[in-house]
């Protein structure tokens, strides 16, 4: 067939026949027969598939039937343990939670889910065999042998662990769980043996108070690990609200510390603030001074100069008054000499 051909899952195939065979459209037989085909997963003979095509006009999509695996059956198992609150209620789930995420469990709760199925499934079959030994039973029997062993005996209660318990306290539980039902069912085994069944009353019964001896310490136990955890609970609680107290106080100084270390950072500026300026002044004099040294030497130097050129001043004047007198004598002489000269030409 051509893939443009449509194409329909099982479920809807199978119900498309269902229809077909109620409004009588076919082979009933026929019909029903590759309905049961497609349930079961099997491949549908070729005549079949063209006939059924031609009843709903679609190729049907096999449906692949998953087998069920090991991981599956464990699955189950765990899940029942859970529900029956038979084991450690946290180990369990999470070990039912690994299987489920495929995840490999480790070496000790691979031992620890093996021995709880096992347990479980002895204590079923301990169950089982009770009840066919007591339908074996005359009634006679059965009822001396039920005034004789008390009801305790026969179903052993254990309260189921808590999540907190230590492993060594669920081993102890585990061991007496173990050993009372195997003591119950070879109980049931020895009824056809009249004469030893005081005896073995006896050993139940000392095993029975064992246990009830071993499940009281374990009870014991469990209170003051309880109570243990109460107290570490409330101290936790202390220890808490001390801690938060200290954080906020150490939140508190650390903001003082940070506004202390602004206030130094900002003295340190103005400090080196005051260190710039006071170089600065410091330099400004004593350019200052330098200046002022360097004017006086300029000054001296310029008075120097003056004064020389005052000299030479006073120096010319003085020349200038000797020519002047001189020019005047000579004025003076040939003026008389002129006038002498006038005289004697006259």
């Amino acid at each position: 067939m051509s893939s443009e051909i449509p194409q329909i899952s099982t479920p809807d195939a199978i119900l498309r026949i269902k229809k077909l065979i109620e409004a009588d459209q076919g082979d009933p037989g026929r019909l029903q027969f590759i309905s049961e085909s497609l349930q079961k997963g099997k491949t549908l003979f070729h005549s079949d598939r063209v006939y059924l095509y031609k009843k709903i006009s679609a190729d049907v999509i096999p449906a692949q039937i998953i087998q069920p695996t090991e991981t599956d059956e464990r699955l189950k198992n765990v899940k029942k343990l859970i529900s029956l609150n038979f084991g450690e209620p946290g180990r369990l789930r999470y070990i039912f939670q690994s299987l489920q995420n495929n995840k490999r469990l480790y070496h000790s709760d691979e031992d620890y889910i093996e021995l709880k199925i096992e347990q479980f499934l002895r204590l079923s079959e301990g169950k089982r065999l009770k009840r066919r030994i007591r339908s074996k039973i005359p009634e006679s029997l059965e009822e001396t042998f039920t005034k004789t062993v008390p009801q305790e005996i026969t179903e052993p209660v254990i309260a189921p662990p808590s999540q907190d318990i230590p492993e060594k306290l669920q081993e102890i539980e585990d061991a007496v769980l173990s050993s009372e039902t195997k003591g119950t069912a070879d109980l049931f085994d020895l009824l056809d043996d009249s004469p030893k069944i005081n005896a073995e009353i006896g050993k139940e019964r000392e095993k029975l108070s064992k246990a009830k001896l071993d499940h009281e310490q374990i009870k014991v136990q469990r209170n003051e690990l309880s109570q243990l955890i109460v107290y570490r609970q409330e101290y936790e609680i202390k220890i808490n609200r001390e801690k938060e107290i200290l954080e906020n106080e150490i939140k508190i100084e650390q903001e003082k510390v940070k506004e202390k270390d602004k206030l130094v950072e900002k003295l340190i500026k103005n400090q080196s603030k005051l260190i710039q300026t006071k170089t600065e002044r410091e330099v400004l004099i004593e350019q200052i001074k330098i200046d002022k040294e360097k004017s006086e030497v300029e000054l001296k130097k310029r008075q120097e100069e003056l004064d020389e050129l005052k000299k030479e001043y006073e120096d010319l004047q003085n020349e200038i008054k000797t020519r002047k007198q001189n020019l005047d004598n000579q004025i003076n002489e040939q003026k008389e000499k002129n006038d002498k000269l006038k005289e004697d030409s006259e």
